[in-house]
Protein backbone atom coordinates (compact mmCIF):
# COMPACT_ATOMS: atom_id res chain seq x y z
CA UNK A 1 0.00 0.00 0.00
CA UNK A 2 1.29 3.42 -1.00
CA UNK A 3 2.27 5.74 1.97
CA UNK A 4 -0.19 8.40 1.27
CA UNK A 5 -2.59 6.21 1.61
CA UNK A 6 -2.43 6.27 4.86
CA UNK A 7 -5.56 7.82 5.69
CA UNK A 8 -7.74 6.18 3.39
CA UNK A 9 -6.45 2.80 5.41
CA UNK A 10 -6.97 4.25 9.21
CA UNK A 11 -10.00 6.21 8.73
CA UNK A 12 -12.58 4.80 6.31
CA UNK A 13 -13.00 1.81 8.67
CA UNK A 14 -14.57 4.00 11.39
CA UNK A 15 -17.50 6.42 11.52
CA UNK A 16 -17.16 9.20 9.56
CA UNK A 17 -19.08 12.25 9.36
CA UNK A 18 -22.32 11.95 7.30
CA UNK A 19 -22.90 12.91 3.77
CA UNK A 20 -25.39 15.81 2.91
CA UNK A 21 -28.37 15.30 1.07
CA UNK A 22 -27.00 17.42 -2.07
CA UNK A 23 -23.15 15.95 -2.10
CA UNK A 24 -22.22 14.31 -5.57
CA UNK A 25 -21.84 10.66 -3.92
CA UNK A 26 -25.53 11.03 -2.81
CA UNK A 27 -26.93 12.35 -6.20
CA UNK A 28 -24.90 9.38 -8.11
CA UNK A 29 -26.83 6.63 -6.35
CA UNK A 30 -28.27 5.44 -9.48
CA UNK A 31 -24.97 5.09 -10.79
CA UNK A 32 -22.78 1.81 -10.80
CA UNK A 33 -21.91 0.51 -6.98
CA UNK A 34 -18.44 0.73 -6.84
CA UNK A 35 -15.86 -1.29 -4.73
CA UNK A 36 -15.20 1.76 -2.70
CA UNK A 37 -19.02 2.53 -1.99
CA UNK A 38 -19.30 5.20 -4.11
CA UNK A 39 -21.56 5.08 -7.65
CA UNK A 40 -19.89 6.73 -10.52
CA UNK A 41 -21.52 7.50 -13.77
CA UNK A 42 -21.02 9.97 -16.43
CA UNK A 43 -22.16 12.83 -14.63
CA UNK A 44 -19.92 12.38 -11.33
CA UNK A 45 -17.00 10.98 -12.92
CA UNK A 46 -16.02 14.37 -14.42
CA UNK A 47 -15.42 15.71 -10.13
CA UNK A 48 -12.35 13.27 -10.59
CA UNK A 49 -9.28 15.47 -11.79
CA UNK A 50 -7.80 12.24 -13.22
CA UNK A 51 -10.63 11.74 -15.49
CA UNK A 52 -11.68 15.41 -16.23
CA UNK A 53 -7.28 15.87 -17.27
CA UNK A 54 -7.91 13.14 -19.46
CA UNK A 55 -11.16 13.86 -20.90
CA UNK A 56 -9.61 16.85 -22.00
CA UNK A 57 -6.35 15.71 -23.54
CA UNK A 58 -8.36 13.27 -25.83
CA UNK A 59 -10.85 15.42 -26.95
CA UNK A 60 -8.75 18.74 -27.70
CA UNK A 61 -5.93 16.23 -29.43
CA UNK A 62 -8.74 14.85 -31.91
CA UNK A 63 -10.50 18.75 -32.15
CA UNK A 64 -6.59 19.41 -33.54
CA UNK A 65 -6.56 17.11 -36.58
CA UNK A 66 -8.13 18.84 -39.34
CA UNK A 67 -10.61 16.61 -41.84
CA UNK A 68 -9.30 16.38 -45.54
CA UNK A 69 -11.33 15.03 -47.97
CA UNK A 70 -10.25 13.11 -50.58
CA UNK A 71 -11.22 12.10 -54.21
CA UNK A 72 -9.37 9.14 -56.26
CA UNK A 73 -8.76 9.23 -59.66
CA UNK A 74 -6.43 6.64 -61.07
CA UNK A 75 -4.06 6.49 -59.32
CA UNK A 76 -3.91 9.88 -57.76
CA UNK A 77 -5.94 11.40 -54.49
CA UNK A 78 -7.03 14.51 -55.09
CA UNK A 79 -8.73 17.23 -52.65
CA UNK A 80 -12.17 17.54 -52.71
CA UNK A 81 -12.98 20.33 -51.15
CA UNK A 82 -16.27 21.55 -52.92
CA UNK A 83 -17.75 18.41 -51.71
CA UNK A 84 -20.83 19.09 -49.37
CA UNK A 85 -18.97 16.85 -47.21
CA UNK A 86 -15.79 18.77 -47.24
CA UNK A 87 -18.40 21.74 -46.68
CA UNK A 88 -19.80 19.72 -43.43
CA UNK A 89 -16.56 19.23 -41.81
CA UNK A 90 -15.86 22.41 -41.79
CA UNK A 91 -19.02 23.67 -40.29
CA UNK A 92 -21.38 20.82 -39.02
CA UNK A 93 -24.20 23.32 -38.20
CA UNK A 94 -25.18 26.97 -37.48
CA UNK A 95 -24.67 26.99 -34.08
CA UNK A 96 -21.83 24.63 -33.82
CA UNK A 97 -17.71 25.27 -34.90
CA UNK A 98 -16.49 21.83 -36.16
CA UNK A 99 -13.60 22.35 -33.42
CA UNK A 100 -16.90 22.26 -30.58
CA UNK A 101 -18.29 19.34 -32.72
CA UNK A 102 -15.31 17.04 -32.22
CA UNK A 103 -14.63 18.11 -28.76
CA UNK A 104 -18.18 17.47 -28.06
CA UNK A 105 -17.94 14.22 -29.50
CA UNK A 106 -15.21 12.62 -28.29
CA UNK A 107 -16.41 13.95 -24.52
CA UNK A 108 -19.75 12.48 -25.05
CA UNK A 109 -17.95 8.86 -26.16
CA UNK A 110 -15.69 8.83 -23.80
CA UNK A 111 -18.27 9.04 -20.73
CA UNK A 112 -20.91 6.98 -22.23
CA UNK A 113 -19.33 5.30 -24.54
CA UNK A 114 -21.05 6.41 -27.93
CA UNK A 115 -22.01 9.31 -29.39
CA UNK A 116 -24.93 10.24 -31.80
CA UNK A 117 -25.47 13.12 -34.80
CA UNK A 118 -28.57 13.16 -36.83
CA UNK A 119 -28.19 14.06 -40.67
CA UNK A 120 -29.96 16.92 -42.06
CA UNK A 121 -30.45 16.26 -45.80
CA UNK A 122 -31.05 18.88 -48.67
CA UNK A 123 -31.99 16.16 -51.28
CA UNK A 124 -28.82 13.60 -51.29
CA UNK A 125 -26.37 16.32 -49.80
CA UNK A 126 -25.67 16.11 -46.29
CA UNK A 127 -25.81 20.18 -45.04
CA UNK A 128 -25.99 19.60 -41.50
CA UNK A 129 -24.69 17.77 -38.04
CA UNK A 130 -27.43 17.93 -35.43
CA UNK A 131 -26.00 16.25 -31.95
CA UNK A 132 -28.37 14.25 -30.05
CA UNK A 133 -27.77 15.24 -26.16
CA UNK A 134 -30.42 13.22 -24.91
CA UNK A 135 -30.68 9.87 -23.63
CA UNK A 136 -28.74 6.85 -25.77
CA UNK A 137 -31.23 6.11 -28.24
CA UNK A 138 -32.92 2.52 -29.20
CA UNK A 139 -31.77 0.49 -31.83
CA UNK A 140 -35.12 -0.62 -33.70
CA UNK A 141 -36.18 -3.05 -36.24
CA UNK A 142 -39.04 -2.56 -38.33
CA UNK A 143 -39.21 -5.78 -40.85
CA UNK A 144 -35.85 -5.26 -42.91
CA UNK A 145 -35.12 -1.74 -41.65
CA UNK A 146 -33.14 -0.57 -38.87
CA UNK A 147 -33.16 2.55 -36.94
CA UNK A 148 -32.54 4.69 -34.06
CA UNK A 149 -35.44 5.36 -31.45
CA UNK A 150 -34.87 8.70 -30.00
CA UNK A 151 -36.51 10.55 -27.06
CA UNK A 152 -35.74 14.09 -29.09
CA UNK A 153 -33.87 16.97 -27.57
CA UNK A 154 -34.06 20.76 -28.23
CA UNK A 155 -33.01 20.58 -32.12
CA UNK A 156 -34.50 17.20 -33.02
CA UNK A 157 -37.98 15.67 -32.12
CA UNK A 158 -38.50 12.64 -31.02
CA UNK A 159 -39.69 9.65 -33.17
CA UNK A 160 -38.02 6.64 -34.94
CA UNK A 161 -35.16 7.56 -37.42
CA UNK A 162 -33.62 6.03 -40.04
CA UNK A 163 -29.76 4.26 -39.57
CA UNK A 164 -29.11 6.34 -42.72
CA UNK A 165 -30.13 9.43 -41.23
CA UNK A 166 -28.13 8.86 -37.94
CA UNK A 167 -23.81 8.48 -37.73
CA UNK A 168 -23.33 6.44 -34.59
CA UNK A 169 -19.72 6.86 -33.41
CA UNK A 170 -18.37 3.73 -30.39
CA UNK A 171 -16.25 3.77 -28.24
CA UNK A 172 -13.17 1.10 -28.36
CA UNK A 173 -14.69 -1.54 -25.83
CA UNK A 174 -16.98 -3.36 -28.02
CA UNK A 175 -16.77 -6.27 -25.11
CA UNK A 176 -20.33 -7.62 -24.53
CA UNK A 177 -21.79 -6.51 -27.96
CA UNK A 178 -20.64 -5.05 -31.09
CA UNK A 179 -24.02 -2.68 -31.45
CA UNK A 180 -22.95 -0.75 -28.45
CA UNK A 181 -19.51 0.29 -26.61
CA UNK A 182 -18.75 0.38 -23.00
CA UNK A 183 -18.07 3.34 -21.46
CA UNK A 184 -14.40 3.85 -20.11
CA UNK A 185 -15.97 5.45 -17.35
CA UNK A 186 -17.74 2.41 -16.71
CA UNK A 187 -14.52 0.19 -17.08
CA UNK A 188 -12.76 2.79 -14.38
CA UNK A 189 -15.46 2.93 -12.50
CA UNK A 190 -13.16 1.20 -9.21
CA UNK A 191 -10.66 3.63 -9.73
CA UNK A 192 -12.72 6.29 -10.49
CA UNK A 193 -14.78 5.67 -7.53
CA UNK A 194 -11.76 5.49 -5.18
CA UNK A 195 -10.23 8.85 -6.11
CA UNK A 196 -14.18 10.23 -5.48
CA UNK A 197 -14.21 8.72 -1.77
CA UNK A 198 -10.65 10.41 -1.08
CA UNK A 199 -11.86 13.39 -2.66
CA UNK A 200 -15.00 13.39 -0.91
CA UNK A 201 -13.52 12.39 2.92
CA UNK A 202 -10.60 14.49 3.18
CA UNK A 203 -12.68 17.31 2.22
CA UNK A 204 -15.05 16.69 5.23
CA UNK A 205 -12.02 15.86 6.96
CA UNK A 206 -11.20 19.45 6.71
CA UNK A 207 -14.69 20.98 7.45
CA UNK A 208 -15.17 19.57 10.29
CA UNK A 209 -11.54 20.84 12.03
CA UNK A 210 -10.38 17.51 12.38
CA UNK A 211 -7.08 18.73 10.62
CA UNK A 212 -5.54 20.67 14.09
CA UNK A 213 -2.91 18.91 15.13
CA UNK A 214 -4.00 19.68 19.01
CA UNK A 215 -7.14 20.55 21.24
CA UNK A 216 -8.32 21.12 24.48
CA UNK A 217 -9.83 18.83 27.35
CA UNK A 218 -11.25 18.88 30.31
CA UNK A 219 -13.20 16.66 32.90
CA UNK A 220 -15.29 19.84 34.39
CA UNK A 221 -18.00 21.37 32.60
CA UNK A 222 -17.61 24.65 31.47
CA UNK A 223 -20.20 27.93 31.55
CA UNK A 224 -20.65 29.97 28.72
CA UNK A 225 -18.69 32.43 30.86
CA UNK A 226 -15.38 29.82 30.42
CA UNK A 227 -15.91 29.96 26.79
CA UNK A 228 -16.08 33.49 26.10
CA UNK A 229 -12.56 33.82 28.15
CA UNK A 230 -10.99 30.73 26.70
CA UNK A 231 -11.87 32.41 23.13
CA UNK A 232 -10.75 35.68 24.37
CA UNK A 233 -7.70 34.26 25.77
CA UNK A 234 -6.62 32.44 22.37
CA UNK A 235 -7.38 35.15 20.18
CA UNK A 236 -4.62 37.20 21.00
CA UNK A 237 -2.01 34.70 19.79
CA UNK A 238 -1.98 35.47 16.43
CA UNK A 239 0.94 37.32 15.03
CA UNK A 240 4.55 36.92 15.56
CA UNK A 241 5.27 39.10 18.90
CA UNK A 242 3.28 36.23 20.95
CA UNK A 243 5.65 33.66 20.01
CA UNK A 244 6.90 31.45 22.46
CA UNK A 245 4.41 32.28 25.66
CA UNK A 246 3.79 30.05 27.46
CA UNK A 247 -0.24 29.88 28.51
CA UNK A 248 -2.10 28.95 31.03
CA UNK A 249 -5.41 27.12 31.21
CA UNK A 250 -7.65 26.58 34.23
CA UNK A 251 -10.37 24.33 34.97
CA UNK A 252 -8.24 21.35 34.53
CA UNK A 253 -8.00 22.14 30.45
CA UNK A 254 -5.13 20.27 29.06
CA UNK A 255 -3.35 20.16 25.81
CA UNK A 256 -3.78 16.62 23.95
CA UNK A 257 -2.17 15.99 20.94
CA UNK A 258 -3.68 14.27 17.63
CA UNK A 259 -2.94 10.76 17.35
CA UNK A 260 -2.82 11.18 13.23
CA UNK A 261 -0.25 13.72 11.98
CA UNK A 262 -0.31 15.86 8.77
CA UNK A 263 1.53 13.44 7.29
CA UNK A 264 -0.79 10.76 7.94
CA UNK A 265 -3.00 13.16 5.90
CA UNK A 266 -1.28 13.41 3.06
CA UNK A 267 -2.79 11.83 0.08
CA UNK A 268 -0.71 13.17 -2.95
CA UNK A 269 0.65 9.42 -3.19
CA UNK A 270 -3.25 7.91 -3.40
CA UNK A 271 -3.83 10.74 -5.90
CA UNK A 272 -0.84 9.30 -8.38
CA UNK A 273 -2.28 6.22 -7.80
CA UNK A 274 -5.67 6.78 -8.84
CA UNK A 275 -4.13 9.20 -11.68
CA UNK A 276 -2.00 6.51 -13.34
CA UNK A 277 -4.57 3.82 -13.47
CA UNK A 278 -7.09 6.52 -15.01
CA UNK A 279 -4.02 7.24 -17.29
CA UNK A 280 -3.46 3.35 -18.19
CA UNK A 281 -6.68 2.90 -19.49
CA UNK A 282 -7.42 5.65 -20.76
CA UNK A 283 -4.42 5.72 -23.34
CA UNK A 284 -2.88 9.05 -21.98
CA UNK A 285 0.95 9.59 -20.91
CA UNK A 286 1.14 10.87 -17.34
CA UNK A 287 3.13 13.77 -18.47
CA UNK A 288 -0.07 14.98 -21.33
CA UNK A 289 -2.08 15.43 -17.60
CA UNK A 290 1.11 17.35 -16.11
CA UNK A 291 2.21 14.21 -13.85
CA UNK A 292 5.82 14.71 -14.27
CA UNK A 293 7.24 12.59 -11.73
CA UNK A 294 8.06 9.95 -13.76
CA UNK A 295 9.23 12.65 -16.40
CA UNK A 296 12.29 12.79 -18.13
CA UNK A 297 13.51 15.05 -21.03
CA UNK A 298 13.55 12.14 -23.58
CA UNK A 299 10.13 10.49 -22.16
CA UNK A 300 8.72 13.80 -22.42
CA UNK A 301 9.80 14.59 -25.63
CA UNK A 302 8.00 11.50 -27.01
CA UNK A 303 4.83 11.63 -25.25
CA UNK A 304 3.68 13.37 -28.19
CA UNK A 305 4.41 10.97 -30.29
CA UNK A 306 3.22 8.40 -28.19
CA UNK A 307 -0.14 9.98 -27.76
CA UNK A 308 -0.37 10.43 -31.69
CA UNK A 309 0.14 6.90 -32.56
CA UNK A 310 -1.44 4.85 -29.48
CA UNK A 311 -4.23 6.83 -28.74
CA UNK A 312 -5.86 9.80 -31.40
CA UNK A 313 -4.86 7.62 -34.20
CA UNK A 314 -7.06 4.65 -33.32
CA UNK A 315 -9.89 7.09 -32.66
CA UNK A 316 -9.46 8.98 -35.77
CA UNK A 317 -9.55 5.93 -38.01
CA UNK A 318 -12.44 4.75 -35.98
CA UNK A 319 -14.34 7.93 -36.20
CA UNK A 320 -13.26 8.37 -40.11
CA UNK A 321 -15.23 4.76 -41.03
CA UNK A 322 -18.10 5.84 -39.25
CA UNK A 323 -18.39 9.28 -41.22
CA UNK A 324 -17.85 7.35 -44.85
CA UNK A 325 -20.24 5.34 -44.09
CA UNK A 326 -22.79 7.72 -43.48
CA UNK A 327 -22.12 10.46 -45.31
CA UNK A 328 -20.93 9.15 -48.89
CA UNK A 329 -23.37 7.25 -51.02
CA UNK A 330 -22.56 4.15 -51.52
CA UNK A 331 -21.61 4.55 -55.01
CA UNK A 332 -18.78 7.10 -54.58
CA UNK A 333 -17.67 5.17 -51.53
CA UNK A 334 -15.12 3.74 -53.41
CA UNK A 335 -13.52 6.71 -54.53
CA UNK A 336 -13.94 9.05 -52.08
CA UNK A 337 -12.04 9.32 -48.66
CA UNK A 338 -12.20 11.44 -45.42
CA UNK A 339 -9.13 11.57 -42.91
CA UNK A 340 -7.86 12.97 -39.92
CA UNK A 341 -4.41 14.85 -40.53
CA UNK A 342 -3.29 13.14 -36.93
CA UNK A 343 0.77 14.89 -38.50
CA UNK A 344 -1.29 18.18 -37.19
CA UNK A 345 -0.47 17.46 -33.55
CA UNK A 346 3.63 17.83 -34.27
CA UNK A 347 2.65 21.43 -35.34
CA UNK A 348 3.72 22.92 -31.62
CA UNK A 349 7.45 21.19 -32.71
CA UNK A 350 9.07 23.39 -35.07
CA UNK A 351 12.23 21.57 -35.40
CA UNK A 352 11.05 18.49 -36.35
CA UNK A 353 8.19 20.35 -38.93
CA UNK A 354 11.05 21.54 -40.87
CA UNK A 355 13.23 18.41 -40.16
CA UNK A 356 10.47 16.49 -42.00
CA UNK A 357 10.15 18.94 -45.03
CA UNK A 358 13.41 18.99 -45.86
CA UNK A 359 13.61 15.07 -46.48
CA UNK A 360 10.92 14.80 -48.29
CA UNK A 361 11.33 17.79 -50.46
CA UNK A 362 14.93 16.34 -50.67
CA UNK A 363 13.09 12.71 -51.57
CA UNK A 364 10.72 14.86 -54.27
CA UNK A 365 8.03 13.65 -52.20
CA UNK A 366 7.02 17.42 -51.91
CA UNK A 367 7.42 20.87 -53.17
CA UNK A 368 9.01 23.88 -51.56
CA UNK A 369 5.90 25.63 -51.63
CA UNK A 370 3.94 22.93 -50.73
CA UNK A 371 6.10 22.77 -47.82
CA UNK A 372 5.67 27.00 -47.48
CA UNK A 373 1.76 26.37 -47.54
CA UNK A 374 1.16 24.04 -44.28
CA UNK A 375 2.94 27.17 -42.69
CA UNK A 376 0.67 29.49 -44.00
CA UNK A 377 3.74 31.18 -46.00
CA UNK A 378 3.20 32.63 -49.54
CA UNK A 379 4.85 30.65 -52.38
CA UNK A 380 7.91 31.55 -54.60
CA UNK A 381 8.45 31.66 -58.51
CA UNK A 382 9.97 28.46 -59.01
CA UNK A 383 9.08 27.06 -55.77
CA UNK A 384 6.36 24.09 -57.27
CA UNK A 385 9.01 22.24 -58.70
CA UNK A 386 10.02 19.24 -57.56
CA UNK A 387 13.70 18.17 -56.32
CA UNK A 388 15.37 14.94 -56.35
CA UNK A 389 18.96 13.24 -56.14
CA UNK A 390 20.30 11.70 -59.43
CA UNK A 391 21.38 9.03 -57.13
CA UNK A 392 18.52 7.33 -56.23
CA UNK A 393 16.18 8.02 -59.69
CA UNK A 394 13.87 5.05 -60.50
CA UNK A 395 15.69 2.11 -62.32
CA UNK A 396 15.42 2.69 -66.30
CA UNK A 397 14.09 5.84 -65.68
CA UNK A 398 14.96 9.00 -68.08
CA UNK A 399 16.12 10.88 -65.24
CA UNK A 400 18.63 7.71 -64.69
CA UNK A 401 19.88 7.53 -68.08
CA UNK A 402 20.19 11.69 -68.64
CA UNK A 403 22.51 11.07 -65.57
CA UNK A 404 24.75 7.96 -67.08
CA UNK A 405 24.87 10.38 -70.67
CA UNK A 406 26.89 13.17 -68.20
CA UNK A 407 29.23 10.89 -67.03
CA UNK A 408 29.42 8.92 -70.08
CA UNK A 409 30.18 12.30 -72.23
CA UNK A 410 32.44 13.26 -69.02
CA UNK A 411 34.30 10.47 -69.65
CA UNK A 412 34.66 10.69 -73.19
CA UNK A 413 36.87 14.20 -72.98
CA UNK A 414 39.00 12.74 -70.39
CA UNK A 415 39.96 9.63 -72.88
CA UNK A 416 40.18 12.31 -75.75
CA UNK A 417 42.54 14.20 -74.07
CA UNK A 418 44.90 11.44 -72.76
CA UNK A 419 44.82 9.94 -76.51
CA UNK A 420 46.18 12.92 -77.73
CA UNK A 421 48.88 13.39 -74.59
CA UNK A 422 49.87 9.69 -75.71
CA UNK A 423 50.30 10.14 -79.21
CA UNK A 424 52.25 13.64 -78.45
CA UNK A 425 54.73 11.54 -76.71
CA UNK A 426 54.58 8.54 -78.84
CA UNK A 427 52.67 6.33 -77.41
CA UNK A 428 50.60 3.21 -78.43
CA UNK A 429 47.02 2.85 -78.42
CA UNK A 430 47.26 0.14 -75.95
CA UNK A 431 48.35 2.70 -73.53
CA UNK A 432 45.19 4.93 -73.88
CA UNK A 433 42.88 1.48 -74.18
CA UNK A 434 44.15 0.67 -71.00
CA UNK A 435 43.50 4.39 -69.19
CA UNK A 436 39.94 4.27 -71.05
CA UNK A 437 39.16 1.04 -69.55
CA UNK A 438 39.90 2.32 -66.06
CA UNK A 439 37.22 5.57 -66.46
CA UNK A 440 34.43 3.55 -68.19
CA UNK A 441 34.65 0.56 -65.71
CA UNK A 442 32.71 2.77 -62.68
CA UNK A 443 30.23 4.26 -65.20
CA UNK A 444 29.24 0.79 -66.70
CA UNK A 445 28.67 -0.45 -63.20
CA UNK A 446 26.30 2.29 -61.82
CA UNK A 447 24.48 2.37 -65.43
CA UNK A 448 23.80 -1.68 -64.74
CA UNK A 449 22.47 -0.56 -61.15
CA UNK A 450 20.23 2.16 -62.59
CA UNK A 451 19.26 -0.20 -65.27
CA UNK A 452 20.17 1.72 -68.28
CA UNK A 453 22.13 -0.62 -70.91
CA UNK A 454 25.98 0.76 -71.65
CA UNK A 455 28.44 -0.65 -73.96
CA UNK A 456 31.55 0.60 -72.12
CA UNK A 457 34.33 -1.62 -74.85
CA UNK A 458 32.36 0.22 -77.83
CA UNK A 459 32.16 3.41 -76.11
CA UNK A 460 36.17 3.19 -75.64
CA UNK A 461 36.46 1.89 -79.46
CA UNK A 462 35.18 4.74 -80.79
CA UNK A 463 36.58 7.10 -78.73
CA UNK A 464 40.34 5.63 -80.01
CA UNK A 465 38.87 5.99 -83.23
CA UNK A 466 38.14 9.35 -83.60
Amino acid sequence: MLAGMGLVARWFGIQGAALEADSPLVSAWAAALTSSGVRVDATTAVANVAVLACLIVRAESLMLCPVDVHRRRGGERIPADGHPVAALMADPNPLLSDAEFWRWKQLREDLTGAAFARIEWAGSRPVALWPWTGAEPEIVRTGTTLGYRYEGDDFTPPGDYPAGDVIHFKGPLLSGSPYRARSLVEVTADNIGVGLAAQEFFGRFLANGTHFPTYLSTDQALSDADVKRLREQMSDGAGLLPAGQTRVFDRGLKVQGRDMSLRDADLSGHQRWVLEQVCRTWRVPPQMVQDLSHGTYTNSEQADLWLSKHTVAPIARNTERALRRALFRPGERADMSLKFNVSALLRGDFATRTSGYSTLIAAGVMSPNEARAFEDWGPYEGGDAYRAPLNTAPVGSEQASGAVALLVEDARGRVVARRAQDVARGRGVDESREFAARVVAPIVAAACRLGVDLDGAGLVDGWLEA
